[in-house]
């Protein structure tokens, strides 16, 4: 399901601007649902690469990712091709910011996906192997509590009605689109619901890389849980 259109005219009417502050773009305008708890917000990260080789999926995009997308759009929604214009703007945002990008690279690198993909390094899917790359999120767009980064728990993803629904309407779908592709879900709540499409037989992808840990800075137990599981992943790409 895709909703540009619905919001193209706000966008248009945005500043051209360097960054964001929250007040600008998390407004009415850009609304997609929200309840008590929760308030999720539209951003451009409707892109889907039917040909990657490799599915890289975070929870939802944070603020960072989202300001860094709507800056993309914003600066170039009137010259260049939409979904040339879309595909860019997820390669500038997705995981970036705060270094969780060079993480994830490090990683990524670190259970040989480069030599799986035949590049030199896993740095060339945010560059010119970026056609082998589909980056999405569990969540496709920014989910807040309170104006915060939603975490993926409390509520979990498969607790809350509306969580429920967008894995069910949007990310189901997604995936199956790009059904050839490795999946590599970054952290543990994202695990869980692939376990779960997986049982319930909704999505059929045949490498699932479980319990691949999230590349933020903030899990502070990453560096160990990578380092625990590094050789079964390896193992996982070379079959």
């Amino acid at each position: 399901m895709f909703y540009f259109k619905h919001y193209e005219q706000a966008l248009l009417q945005l500043p051209f601007k360097e960054t964001y502050e929250k007040e600008e773009l998390m407004t009415t305008d850009f609304l997609f649902v929200k309840d008590d708890k929760l308030e999720i917000y539209w951003a451009p990260f409707e892109f889907i690469n039917r040909n990657a080789k490799v599915i890289i999926l975070g929870i939802t995009p944070g603020w960072t990712q989202m300001q860094l997308a709507y800056r993309y759009v914003r600066k170039n929604i009137e010259t260049e091709d939409r979904q040339q214009m879309l595909c860019n703007a997820k390669k500038q945002a997705s995981f970036g910011g705060r270094g969780i990008r060079k993480n994830l690279i490090e990683m990524l690198d670190g259970i040989e996906l480069n030599k799986h993909l035949n590049i030199g390094s896993c740095a060339e899917l945010y560059e010119d192997k970026n056609y082998l790359l589909h980056s999405s999120s569990t969540l496709r767009y920014p989910v807040f509590i309170q104006k915060k980064n939603y975490t993926g728990t409390n509520p979990s993803m498969l607790k809350h009605p509306l969580l429920i629904r967008m894995i069910d309407e949007i990310l189901v779908p997604e995936l199956n689109v790009v059904k050839d592709a490795i999946i590599i879900p970054a952290g543990k709540s994202v695990s869980e619901v692939l376990r779960c499409l997986t049982s319930e037989g909704r999505i059929h992808h045949q490498k699932i890389l479980f319990d691949f840990p999230h590349p933020s800075g903030a899990n502070g137990h990453r560096k160990k849980q990578f380092e625990e599981k590094k050789e079964c992943f390896k193992e996982m790409l070379r079959i």
